[in-house]
């Protein structure tokens, strides 16, 4: 009579070997071992080491770290009131949910508590002239300055501005003023400035002043002025320009190092003859007029899409850059920290706590 296998048995070489199963109760008996343990071994937030933290807290954005994460519990208040906390800060106003003048004043306080050690700000729909004086006047250690839908006249304050960030290295600019006077400016106060990104929605001209010298110089002159002025530029993106061949080859015999040019939405240019050869062996990273734009964040955008605070009534306490909200009290030291924060081991824990907090 021959051996009948078990189904929890193999045969290996002539030999058994038996694969052992569980019984649903073991099995339900090894899982409430291991909760046990999780639970013993439960992270405590207080205990991880205050840059990790810091560097957890800083993805949450700036509203909420002012109005919610700084109120948690001391330690986190006393992250957040490190200048070095705020060396990289990026405001969104795109929904203006909280209103210009509310969300400029925000910008002011972050900028002050840098205490000058601000390296990179990214703002969207709230710089107007008078921020950015403010920003420059305060922020000597600038090195990536990104604005995005400016605000007003800021070819005012371009010059004076740029004067006071020696240290920048990338300007990043869309649909926001910025001249060839500007370019000058740059040039000549900025020293370090390798990434220039002049980016725009694409205009449809029409061909009536074709052959009227000064408005094609007009159009050329933006582009004229970054190759003589900005020869150590390596990155340089000029979407949705208006310049013609002649602009195109000034950029080519000014800026000799270039590594990349995006020209997507550069309709006026013509890349069919001896000029498009030479960009393609001149750059490394060429993006061409009709190339697709994705990849590029601000073009047919949902402007729409909700900022991270629901109300202007959530910031009210902002109207004034120096107003007594800005600096919270401390926690009473006698409260126990570890009831806030004993349950939360990744960020989108402490998202959900902080607004469990503040529906209190």
């Amino acid at each position: 009579m021959k051996n009948k296998t078990k189904p929890n048995q193999y045969h290996f070489k002539g030999t058994k070997k038996v694969k052992f199963v569980l019984k649903p109760k073991q099995q339900h008996q090894r899982w409430q071992a291991a909760a046990a343990t999780a639970t013993a071994t439960k992270r405590n937030w207080l205990d991880l080491p205050s840059d990790v933290t810091a560097n957890i807290l800083s993805r949450v954005g700036v509203f909420d770290i002012l109005e919610n994460v700084q109120k948690v519990c001391t330690t986190w208040y006393q992250i957040c009131k490190d200048p070095t906390f705020w060396r990289v800060v990026s405001i969104d106003n795109s929904s203006n949910l909280i209103g210009l003048s509310v969300c400029s004043n925000v910008v002011k306080h972050v900028v002050t508590r840098s205490q000058g050690q601000l390296v990179d700000i990214s703002m969207k729909e709230v710089c107007d002239k008078y921020l950015l004086q403010f920003i420059a006047d305060r922020s000597p250690q600038l090195r990536r300055l990104e604005i995005i839908y400016g605000v007003g006249e800021m070819y005012v304050v371009w010059r004076e501005s740029l004067k006071k960030l020696a240290l920048l290295e990338e300007l990043s600019l869309f649909e926001t003023e910025f001249s060839d006077k500007d370019i000058k400016a740059a040039g000549r106060y900025c020293p370090l400035l390798t990434s220039l990104k002049v980016n725009e929605k694409p205009y449809i001209f029409c061909n009536d002043h074709v052959n009227d010298e000064q408005y094609m110089s007009d159009r050329n002159a933006f582009a004229v002025a970054i190759g003589k002025n900005l020869p150590d530029l390596r990155h340089l993106e000029l979407i949705g320009n208006t310049m013609t061949n002649t602009g195109l080859k000034a950029i080519l015999d000014g800026c000799r190092h270039l590594e990349s040019l995006d020209l997507r939405q550069v309709l006026y240019i013509d890349l069919k003859g001896a000029l498009g050869k030479r960009c393609s062996e001149q750059i490394k990273h060429l993006k061409l007029p009709h190339d697709s734009l994705e990849g590029f964040q601000y073009l047919d955008e949902n402007v729409d899409a909700p900022c991270d605070v629901t109300s202007e009534s959530d910031l009210q306490g902002y109207g004034d850059p120096f107003y007594p909200g800005f600096d919270y009290e401390d926690p009473d030291d006698d409260c126990d920290e570890n009831d806030y924060v004993e349950d939360f081991i990744l960020l989108h824990e402490a998202m959900a706590f902080m607004a469990m907090y503040r529906d209190r």
